[in-house]
């Protein structure tokens, strides 16, 4: 029988009933966090830009406490955007937790990003997430909601030959903290959680080459990449009561990088 310490615990991080809508959910981190909050009790709309790619989220969830449903959304069309949260918000019946994660990577140099590439990068990582939180608030608003903005550790730090990505997602830090102060009165919270070096198929391209990957395991104190799982608990954490007293703020789990 649980003390009432470990039912207090519990309590904090519990998602049962929770509706959630996260974005990139078809693979990697965004896959892990539906998973896991599905696998807590919540029921969730998994968007991603094709529903073939949602199928594997969905099916393994069937089996879970609580569920799993695709939202077809393309995150570089406003329109889509807008339909895709009345879906998701028709379907759970209101919105609890946000969880922006989708995002887009073009490993260009300065010198070497076109305006087309950038703006590729910026509407898929920045504009995207400005419009979903512009969508959703709402039904966040009408009774104290989470937001969860998936930045990266180079929203905080940079690194050669990420010249878009880098911008980007230190401006996703930057409206984390606006919409954090605009929405604090109001009961909901919004913080980001920025990764490390995560073994997804972002990452496909220096997993392959092993000078590259070697590099980036002897670069993280931890000496190891990240798996996808890593970030689940923490996206819990910001998603549940736990997080109730942190706003605006940004959560760092990147295996010691930016400590150095």
């Amino acid at each position: 029988m649980p003390t009432n310490a470990e039912s207090s615990a519990a309590d904090l991080f519990d998602m049962a009933g929770k509706r959630a809508l996260v974005t990139g959910a078809s693979r990697g981190i965004g896959r892990a966090i539906a998973l896991e909050f599905a696998a807590r009790g919540a029921v969730v709309s998994a968007m991603a830009r094709t529903n073939s790619d949602l199928v594997e989220t969905c099916t393994r969830a069937s089996e879970m406490p609580g569920s799993i449903s695709p939202v077809v959304a393309d995150l570089g069309n406003p329109d889509a955007i807008r339909d895709g949260v009345s879906q998701a918000t028709a379907e759970l019946g209101g919105l609890d937790i946000l969880v922006n994660n989708a995002g887009y990577d073009n490993e260009q140099t300065v010198q070497r990003t076109t305006l087309d590439e950038w703006q590729r990068v910026m509407d898929l990582n920045l504009r995207a997430v400005l419009l979903l939180c512009q969508e959703a608030g709402p039904q966040l608003l009408d009774g104290g909601g989470k937001v969860v903005n998936v930045a990266s550790m180079f929203g905080l730090v940079a690194v050669r030959g990420e010249a878009a990505y880098t911008a980007s997602k230190h401006a996703v830090i930057g409206l984390t903290k606006a919409l954090a102060l605009e929405w604090a009165r109001k009961g909901v919270q919004v913080n980001a959680l920025c990764p490390g070096f995560v073994e997804t198929d972002m990452l496909a391209s220096a997993t392959a080459v092993e000078e590259a990957a070697a590099y980036m395991r002897k670069a993280t104190p931890v000496g190891r990449w990240a798996q996808v799982e890593d970030m689940t608990g923490p996206a819990v954490f910001l998603a549940t009561a736990a997080s109730n007293f942190m706003t605006g703020q940004t959560l760092v789990v990147d295996g010691g990088y930016t400590a150095q």
